[in-house]
């Protein structure tokens, strides 16, 4: 019998995590404590800290492994996601030409769209046949490239005659040509990448279901659709943790392959879905988060340098593309960091940060004495600029024994990563202290008007729910990895 010992638990680290998260409540409390309808923010953030409590050692208390056991590929997975998907693009398709809204649809103005999303089921299932049959069997890339190019005039040609039919032709086989297009790609994949293969880990679609049901009944706040039941829960936290968890599994099982730029370049497609839908939120924030977790844990995997500089170029050629593809706000947050005098009412709220964090002096004014933040020049305190709090109010000293505490959790975490006695649990630490560090960097530097701002918040301090709780939950695998890492002990 196996014998769960608690001795291994980094009591250390639990302490610092305390210590920083009831500073959090102090400092939620000074900013919200004459705000109208936030009065109770630091009692609910108190309760989301016990909560969190609870989450941590429950999660420790779980043997790590386990998220690897339930993360056993199941190859039908990815033929029922890809066909869900050939109905979905079917639907959204058909919402978009028609001038009402997708509740006030009727039934049976889908009804004739039910042989296209037959067709596209169908489609799908055969091309998951044929992998399976005739596929996987192919052992020379001449004949894999033979038949992807093969593929390419197939579909270029139909497409070619399919447009001579002139444009009410094309319309009415819209549907018809996005599940087709969809299977072809399937098949493409297959021949290829097989990056669908990803879709056999069940918590990889439990995250993409997770992100992907926020654009059908998701609440629409400050412009994003990123939270369920009415503002309670953010997808996108949780999301952090599941692609920790899975990036960990994908790298950990290929940990010999890591000198194959094809590896490298799955693990960040692997990222780069759920990275999308958080974008199209939009949610750039949490996106650039998913970024950062990729390259602390590939680096953990042992990338090799050459494949860096590969992707930095790839990403450095594609800044184009997403500038054009940033929403205006976006935008506008960056050209003002880069030139505040273009928008100054804009640019009120870093400035009276940059006031408040000024005249904080080495001590501060005392704890709710702070006049940029008492008086409410200072806008979203309690959550983006709760750092500008703590600095006017408990001055430098106070906001360096902030940023201390936070090196300490880094520091712990590294150190449990060190010690880990298996590659997918030093990668789950990675990840977390990724989380943590660049949460951290963003939000005190755009704080500090060096970086533009975002909806990041500081980890471990600032309010909300869904962010504290995920930070803990990623500290309680960090436990769990600490508590197993000498050889099991039996009675």
């Amino acid at each position: 019998m196996v014998k769960r010992s608690w001795r291994n638990f980094d009591y250390a680290l639990l302490g610092i995590l305390l210590i920083l998260a009831s500073f959090g409540v102090v400092m939620v409390y000074s900013a919200t404590i004459n705000t109208a309808g936030i009065e109770d923010a630091a009692r609910r953030q108190a309760t989301f800290l016990l909560a969190g409590v609870a989450v941590l050692l429950i999660t420790a208390s779980v043997d790590y492994h386990l998220l690897d056991l339930i993360q056993h590929p199941f190859p039908l997975l990815a033929p029922l996601v890809l066909g869900a998907g050939a109905v979905g693009l079917v639907i959204t398709w058909r919402a978009g030409q028609l001038p009402t809204g997708l509740e006030e649809i009727a039934p049976s103005l889908f009804l004739a769209d039910g042989p296209a999303m037959l067709l596209g089921l169908g489609l799908i299932l055969a091309v998951y046949a044929a992998d399976r049959l005739w596929v996987q069997k192919i052992d020379l890339p001449m004949t894999r490239a033979v038949a992807v190019i093969a593929l390419l005039l197939l579909a270029g040609a139909g497409l070619f005659f399919l447009r001579r039919g002139g444009p009410e032709r094309m319309a009415a086989l819209a549907p018809y040509l996005l599940v087709g297009g969809l299977a072809l790609l399937y098949l493409l994949d297959c021949l290829t990448l097989r990056f669908t293969e990803t879709l056999h880990n069940p918590l990889y679609v439990l995250a993409l279901g997770l992100l992907g049901i926020i654009f059908v009944v998701g609440q629409v706040s400050g412009g994003s659709q990123r939270w369920l039941g009415a503002g309670k829960v953010q997808p996108s936290e949780i999301a952090k943790i599941l692609v920790i968890l899975i990036l960990a599994k994908f790298l950990a099982d290929r940990e010999d392959q890591m000198e194959k730029f094809s590896t490298v370049f799955k693990s960040l497609l692997l990222v780069g879905l759920p990275m999308l839908l958080i974008y199209l939120q939009p949610d750039l924030g949490t996106a650039l988060t998913l970024i950062a977790i990729w390259a602390a844990v590939v680096w953990m995997a042992g990338i090799r340098f050459r494949h860096l500089l590969v992707l930095v170029g790839m990403g450095v050629a594609a800044l184009p593309l997403l500038w054009f593809s940033m929403e205006d706000y976006m935008k506008q947050r960056i050209t003002l960091f880069l030139n505040p005098a273009s928008d100054p009412d804009s640019y009120f709220n870093v400035h009276q940060a940059l006031v408040s964090i000024g005249s904080g002096g080495w001590t501060g004014k005392g704890l709710t004495k702070g006049t940029q933040s008492q008086l409410h020049f200072l806008r979203v305190r309690h959550t983006d600029f709760i750092f500008a709090v703590t600095a006017e109010e408990l001055g430098l000293l106070g906001a360096a024994a902030m940023m201390i505490l936070i090196v300490l959790i880094l520091w712990r975490t590294l150190r449990v990563a060190e010690r880990s006695r298996d590659t997918f649990g030093r990668l789950i630490c990675a990840g977390v202290a990724a989380v943590i560090l660049f949460q951290s960097v963003v939000n005190i530097g755009m704080n500090l008007g060096l970086m533009p701002v975002t909806g990041i918040p500081l980890p471990f301090v600032s309010y909300g729910g869904s962010s504290l709780l995920t930070l803990m939950l990623g500290i309680g695998l960090v436990e769990s990895v600490a508590m197993r890492h000498k050889k099991l002990e039996f009675d």
